[in-house]
């Protein structure tokens, strides 16, 4: 990472003020929970609210209560795990009055926008659209979504970024967040397929993964989230591929004056107290 010619880069960058967040797709780990556990969830989500400096939340809406068909990503959940309907799950937030900072999509969306069959690819325009509007419910103005399929080798870039363009425009109060997740595209990286799209989704893991935290680091005006996702270590999440300090980039984002969400998600095993002093941790770094 060269951070000289970062700091040059982050200079004309305006921005001031950042939010914590927290995946809840992580929470019901975190009290030895199924993450497919809606009850858990909300549970969770509260005892954060209480006990923590969190700033909100980024919901996650699962491909595993799809009543439809199981998810097409891998999944550790059996197909006959609760099932919830987005209706369900807006009323069961809207009577909590949780902070939503922002919705992660569900995960299948890129799967079914790739597929080859008509029926999939209607279906995946359907969750695009159902997902906004669940975005709307929650009052949130970032939507994350996996907008390819990441096994494809061959993508119609052309079809991704009309529709991409359709949905921005029909909904301009919301930000629509494309993560830099893996691709098998012979012809493109992550970073370079996401120049079609308006608005980014950082994830530091596949950053690291693909060796591009330099380049997302000059477009940074163009992120609205920033998701910090890896394996708790020594307090302090990292990643478990690459070589990218996530400390080090936080300080260069920082320096950038971004004012973004910072998302933490953590994959593998942390005790409650461990991530809720992770918190503690983050907010005093960005602040």
């Amino acid at each position: 990472m060269k951070k000289a010619k970062l700091l040059y880069v982050f200079q004309s960058i305006d921005k001031t003020m950042n939010s914590v967040s927290i995946s809840t797709g992580c929470l019901p780990r975190l009290e030895g929970s199924h993450f497919h556990e809606l009850s858990s969830v909300i549970r969770m989500m509260k005892r954060f609210l209480k006990d923590s400096e969190v700033d909100g939340f980024e919901f996650a809406l699962l491909p595993e209560w799809d009543f439809e068909n199981p998810p097409l990503t891998p999944t550790s959940a059996p197909f006959d795990c609760e099932k919830h309907s987005v209706n369900e799950i807006i009323e069961e937030l809207q009577t909590q009055n949780f902070p939503i900072l922002s919705v992660h999509a569900n995960r299948d969306i890129g799967n079914y926008l790739c597929s080859e069959k008509v029926e999939e690819t209607n279906k995946g325009i359907r969750l695009v659209e159902e997902c906004l509007n669940f975005t709307k419910k929650m009052n949130s103005k970032v939507c994350v979504f996996h907008f390819w399929d990441t096994w494809k080798e061959s993508l119609d870039f052309a079809y991704l970024g009309a529709l991409y363009g359709k949905f921005q425009e029909k909904y301009p109060e919301i930000e629509i967040s494309v993560e830099n997740i893996p691709t098998k595209c012979k012809s493109k990286t992550p970073f370079q397929l996401m120049q079609i799209f308006r608005y980014k989704t950082l994830d530091l893991k596949w950053a690291s993964l693909f060796d591009e935290f330099d380049l997302f680091a000059g477009i940074i005006e163009q992120v609205d989230n920033i998701h910090i996702q890896g394996k708790y270590q020594d307090g302090n999440l990292v990643s478990p591929v690459g070589n990218l300090d996530y400390n080090q980039a936080i300080d260069l984002i920082k320096e950038a004056r971004y004012s973004g969400i910072f998302t933490i998600e953590l994959e593998g095993k942390a005790s409650y107290d461990d991530i809720l002093k992770y918190v503690g941790k983050l907010k005093s770094h960005i602040g």
